[in-house]
Order: structure tokens, then sequence, then C-alpha cells
């Protein structure tokens, strides 16, 4: 996975008055003269060497630096950058510049107060335009990232989300089509399971993938924001809601229907969803991430075949359901910039982030690591056109992974959520009230061992 869209409404402009005190330019040209800010920064970046997004940031470093003079030691650190972060934060040295998921910013460095809050950068222009970083990045994706005061402490640069894949060269009737209901998703698993298919994919060793199904569920049925009271109440009373049963039951159909592989958690990832891609296992739906076509499309690329004669990336949204205060949500989220708090060089790395927003710039997340970014005037690739207007159509009503849980909750999350998750789709908790019973059981004993 890649941790790690169009038609955003545009956050307010912030108050003028912010870049006075802070120094910040808003000048919308640059020079060498901008190296007086610090000839040098450090950015430690959660991308690996190879990975597309690492190309795109590579590519403008460099006219970055050829632009301005300012160099950038960039260390490409992989997904658990901020371990790596936190630490040189505590003794006082960290890097200048770090990015990841946001709500990973928000519960590593937001929570600790260890990121600076960015309202002076979000007042100012982007380098080379006459637009302010206010009016390209939609208030929902930074709303659950933020300091003590409400100011932002990530920039966006990548918009992400889950929604269930399909290839539209098996599926041409679903292309296209409205959202389907649960029981139309239903009866098509069982179509499809009458022809010798296991329609759902799944890799069942990383747990996070487990739980997208249950989040949903519990979304679509009881809104945004009930898991994430859910994993919080002490008392466990929250789970008695009956819309989390509700959720239970349709996910229970899933694993007695028996519509995933029989080996699906004796495989390693990402054995399941390449051989989504491929067709070799006979699945038809992959509940993943917008990183679903690069990701796969990689994986046929390396086997040597042409992804695009083996499939035709689409997606629809999760199943809408009978009264579902979700129906019309969508799981959306950002990877983006962080500046630590105690950087040394925190007003270069902001002209960076002012540089990389730059439309010329942030285009390449889309056009070649093939990712929405949150600027409206940049094309949405082809393969997540879908996505992008299951985006749109939610109007701001995003949730995030586990409906924020992991920011508010994160130690639940490992030692309750995920391991239940787990073991009901491997047949440890059998049927719906078992399931519920479980989660409300452990989260309240869970509480009580953790204050």
């Amino acid at each position: 996975m890649p941790h790690p869209t169009p038609a955003p409404r545009a956050v307010a402009a912030l108050a003028a008055g912010l870049l006075a005190l802070t120094g910040l330019s808003a000048c919308n040209g640059s020079s060498k003269e901008d190296a007086e800010a610090g000839s040098t920064f450090t950015y430690w970046s959660m991308w690996k060497e190879g990975e597309p997004q690492q190309k795109v940031l590579q590519a403008s470093i460099d006219a970055f630096t050829t632009q301005t003079g300012i160099k950038v030691e960039v260390q490409w650190a992989g997904r658990q950058v901020l371990q790596q972060v936190v630490p040189r934060l505590n003794s006082g040295n960290p890097p200048d510049l770090t990015d990841q998921d946001a709500s990973a910013l928000q519960s590593n460095l937001g929570a600790v107060n260890g990121a600076l809050g960015l309202a002076d950068l979000y007042a100012s222009q982007i380098t080379g335009e006459s637009v302010k970083i206010s009016d390209v990045i939609p208030t929902a994706l930074t709303k659950n990232a933020q300091t003590s005061d409400g100011q932002p402490i990530v920039v966006p640069y990548e918009v992400i989300g889950t929604s269930m894949w399909f290839n539209g060269k098996n599926h041409p009737d679903l292309v296209g089509k409205p959202q389907l209901t649960w029981s139309e998703f239903v009866a098509r698993l069982d179509a499809l399971k009458s022809q010798g298919r296991t329609p759902i994919a799944l890799d069942g060793d990383i747990s996070g993938y487990v739980t997208y199904w249950l989040t949903w569920s519990i979304v679509r049925h009881g809104g945004v924001g009930l898991l994430n009271k859910a994993c919080q109440d002490k008392t466990g009373a929250t789970w008695n809601d009956p819309a989390i049963l509700a959720a239970a039951k349709d996910t229970a159909q899933l694993v007695s229907g028996k519509y995933l592989p029989p080996d699906f958690n004796a495989t390693k990832f990402p054995a399941q969803q390449t051989a989504w891609a491929t067709g070799s296992s006979k699945t038809d739906f992959l509940l993943m991430g917008t990183w679903a076509p690069s990701e796969t499309g990689e994986a046929l690329k390396k086997s040597g075949k042409d992804a695009n004669s083996v499939i035709s990336y689409h997606s629809t949204p999760y199943p809408k359901v009978d009264g579902g205060k979700g129906n019309t949500a969508a799981e959306a989220g950002a990877i983006g910039f962080a500046i630590p708090a105690k950087a040394r060089n925190a007003a270069a790395a902001k002209k960076f982030i002012q540089f990389f927003l730059n439309k010329d710039q942030i285009s390449a997340i889309a056009t070649q690591a093939e990712n929405l970014t949150p600027r409206t005037d940049v094309p949405t690739p082809a393969t997540l056109s879908d996505f992008a207007k299951e985006y749109a159509a939610a109007n701001g009503n995003f949730f995030l992974t586990d409906d924020n849980c992991g920011v508010v909750a994160a130690r639940w999350v490992t030692d309750v959520w995920t391991t239940t998750a787990t073991d009901f789709f491997n047949g440890k908790i059998a049927g719906a009230d078992a399931l519920v019973a479980a989660l409300k059981d452990k989260s309240v004993k869970f509480h009580a061992n953790n204050g």
C-alpha cells in the first residue's frame, strides 16, 4: 500500500495578518534570494526510492534547488518514517519536513504538539500563481489534523480513499451504474458464486484490509462518527446501537456466504489483489484504496503483462443500505507535508511546499504517479475517474480509515479492533451477535485496563 479529487470546496481564506507575524513571503515569484530563508533543509519522506511519488518529488526537488538555490537533503525513509522522526523530535533535532497520511501525522506529531501550525502557509500564495494554498486545499481533508488552536498541521498533495474495485472487462454492465443496494450486491455475489467464482478478493494477512469491510458497513448504517464514538466509549454502551448490529449482520453474510477464496488468510499480501487483477483467482471485487490501480498495475508489468489488455479499472461506492445514515459518505483522506516543531529551517521547507503546490509540479502526482491531487484543476487519472465522482458526490461527508479511531484510540485499534475483525473473518467468532458482543466486551476491558 502506498501510505500510504476533484470538486472540493475551497477553504476560507485565512487572515493575511498571519503573514506579517511569521515573516513568510506571500510573493508568488522565486529567485536565488530565497536562499536567505536557509540554504539547506532536511526532508524525510515516506516514499522509497523508485516509487512513482518519489520520482515526482525528486524531480521537483531538483527544480526547486535550481530555481531558488536552496538545497534539500532528502532521505527516502519509507512508510515507517514517523518512527524515525519522533525520536529526533524528542531530542530537539527533527528534520525540517516530512510527509505521511494526515491521520498518522496527527497521531504521531499533532497529538504531542510536535508539528507546526501552518495557518500562515495556507494564507500564502502558491509559487508562480496568484492563488493561495487555502484556495485549493479543501477543509474536509485537514479537519482531523490540527493544532490545539485549530491550525492545520498538514498540506495535502495527494488524496486517498477506498472504494469497491472491479474489472470493467468482466462487468461491463456495472460500469457507470448507480450505487448498488446491499441486496443487489449480495444477489450479484450469489450469481457469481453459482458460476464457480469466489467473488471477493481479500489479503487476510493485512488486518487493516479486513477491517475495511466492518468500517464501511458501520458507516453506511450508522453514519460517520459512530465507530469513532464506540471505540472511545469506556462503558461499551455505544456498541448496543442497532446500526452496529445491522452492520455486523451484513458483514457476516460475506463470511457465511463463502464469497471469499478459501485460502485468503493463508496467502501473503499482495497475492490476492494481484490474482484479482490478473483474473487468476476468479475474484471480482476488491475493497481497496485508490492505490489499487497503480499498485496492481506495477505487479502486472513486472510479470510481463500489459495491464490494459488484462484489466479495465473501475470502482463503485460501497453498497447503500435501507435507511442508512451514511449512504452518501466516502472514505477520503490525504497524504501531505508537515513541518515538525523545532524544525531549524522551517521557512525553507515552507517555500518548497509553496513550490510543489504549483499546478505544473503537483500535476505529476496525477500524470506520473496516477493518484488524485487536492487541486480541482488537475485532471484525474482515468483509472480513478469513478472514485473522483464518488469523492465529489460525498460533498465533504468524508471519513478516515477505521472512522479515525487510529488517531483517537490507536492502541484500541491494534488490541481490539483488528484482532477481533480478523478472528471474525477467519471463523473464530461465529455470527453477528457474537461479533458485537466480543467487540463490546473487549472494548470495556481495554478501557478499564488503560485508564
